[in-house]
């Protein structure tokens, strides 16, 4: 049986996440899909009490999203729509809890995939959502529950086996994302980038290419990795910066 591993799949906004994933996996239809971010709304697993939070938090901010839109994160907000959040320490602890639990039903999910056969393809990970902000937008009197989430997240959460990340300059992310600023694609990009520095088995991929070209460099980093060789260093498929 060939080996199976599990693969994020990671980048800003406008880089070609989506295309890339539908590519692999029409290419090898035995892997499986989950997504690995934030959004409660995008994931295709979820505990049920995930979804109760978002339903409160939808009343809460009725008026403001509309059933068809994404809660947004709250690093997102206005100071307005954070305010209307509830606000008690019962359920700022119990949204703690719940989110690390999310975060490790998930991870049985790919267990579970892994043990059936199946290599598992992560859309985003929760490492690259939550951890990379930590210096740059995360103040030293940041809460405990904040500071409880990224060291759990950082020191005991397990790694993918690879980590792919598609990079392109901002002004290209923007041009493919208009709704996002420079200032939003540029903070998830040097986020990413931050995060690799302590990240095993990253791989960079040059995003401006063809699709087609994003496809065949990222399954030649899957075969090496499979294989258990060396990452490629030249050409499409670079590691992180120094």
């Amino acid at each position: 049986m060939a080996r199976t591993l599990t693969i994020a799949i990671v980048g800003a906004d406008g880089s070609g996440k989506t295309t890339l994933l539908h590519r692999l996996l029409q290419a090898e239809p035995g892997w499986r899909q989950i997504y690995m971010g934030a959004s409660i709304e995008s994931a295709n697993y979820s505990l049920p009490t995930s979804r109760w939070l978002i339903r409160r938090k939808r009343r809460a901010l009725r008026g403001f999203v509309t059933e068809s839109d994404a809660v947004p994160p709250a690093a997102l907000m206005t100071q307005e729509l954070r305010q209307r959040l509830p606000q008690g320490r019962l359920f700022k602890a119990v949204g703690l809890v719940n989110r690390i639990a999310e975060e490790w039903y998930r991870l049985l999910v790919v267990a579970l995939f892994r043990l059936s056969g199946h290599t598992v393809l992560c859309d985003r990970h929760f490492l690259f959502e939550y951890c990379p902000d930590s210096s740059h937008h995360v103040s030293l009197q940041a809460l405990l529950s904040e500071r409880i989430h990224r060291w759990q997240l950082s020191r005991l959460y397990p790694q993918p086996h690879l980590v792919v990340f598609l990079d392109a300059p901002v002004e290209i992310l923007h041009a493919r994302k208009p709704e996002w600023t420079l200032e939003h694609l540029a903070r998830q990009r040097e986020g990413i980038l931050e995060q690799a520095r302590c990240t095993h088995h990253f791989a960079r991929v040059d995003a401006t290419q063809t699709p087609e070209a994003v496809f065949t460099a990222v399954m030649q980093l899957i075969e090496q990795r499979r294989h258990r060789g060396p990452m490629s260093r030249t050409g499409n498929a670079d590691p992180a910066p120094p």
